[in-house]
């Protein structure tokens, strides 16, 4: 895999054979656009809970040279999948897509497009239109503007929107920690606080049918916390 520019990391936890939906179609995609890329599937699992999701991506992988998985027990949440998936890709230029199916698979060509002609470091989705329930969009809602206030991240919004795109130099000068939902807002603030130039790629986001939200009530107790440590600590 000499010469990888694109690393297309999906997070596939717990997807199952849904699955398949976004990495069948988003491998063909890249291999028709004849991108130099590979797909880091990551598959991380927690002990002694049923998951298939780990057999399928391994399957899929076996017969595709460019298609690597990552795979362990779990050591944390949402955040410690996607350092996983960004410490094992080899690309110049990283994009990481949920693996649920709610972004189009297509948004990673053209993020990846995007970050190649402008030149920006960092490249974030901002959802312009949603479709999943009123009760995530409201909680999105308040945590930006929360945000927004806490840290002054100006014309920024959507923090948690995907695709999330990085060129490996700005990976490299940051230093990642979370291993939770922060993880997302841990990137905009690291790449602002080094001056690095970010850009948002307007995306439109589809309801999942086929499984309730990981984003539970305890998530916006989790945010609040993480965003009075980060605040005390730029102080």
């Amino acid at each position: 895999m000499a010469d990888v520019d694109l690393s297309a990391i999906v997070l596939c936890y717990r997807a199952e054979e849904s699955i398949r939906r976004v990495i069948e179609p988003l491998d063909e995609q890249l291999r028709e656009a004849g991108v130099p890329y590979e797909l880091v599937l990551v598959a991380n699992f927690n002990e002694g809970q049923p998951d298939g999701t780990p057999a399928i991506v391994e399957q899929f992988a076996a017969t595709r040279e460019h298609v690597r998985t990552v795979i362990g027990p779990k050591r944390g949440a949402m955040g410690w999948d996607m350092r996983s998936g960004l410490e094992a890709a080899r690309g110049e230029r990283m994009v990481v897509i949920d693996g649920d199916a709610q972004n189009p698979v297509g948004d990673v060509l053209v993020m990846y497009r995007a970050m190649r002609q402008t030149g920006v470091e960092l490249m974030k989705g901002r959802r312009i239109a949603r479709f999943d329930s009123r009760y995530r969009a409201l909680v999105s809602f308040v945590y930006n503007l929360l945000f927004r206030l806490l840290f002054r991240t100006g014309r920024l919004w959507d923090i948690n929107g995907k695709p999330k795109g990085l060129t490996r130099a700005a990976y490299e000068r940051m230093a990642l920690r979370s291993d939770d939902w922060f993880i997302d807002a841990e990137i905009v603030l690291q790449a602002r606080r080094l001056g690095m130039r970010v850009a948002e790629l307007p995306v439109v986001f589809h309801d999942n049918a086929e499984r309730a939200s990981f984003v539970r009530a305890s998530a916006i107790w989790e945010f609040l916390v993480n965003m009075g440590r980060q605040r005390l600590s730029r102080r």
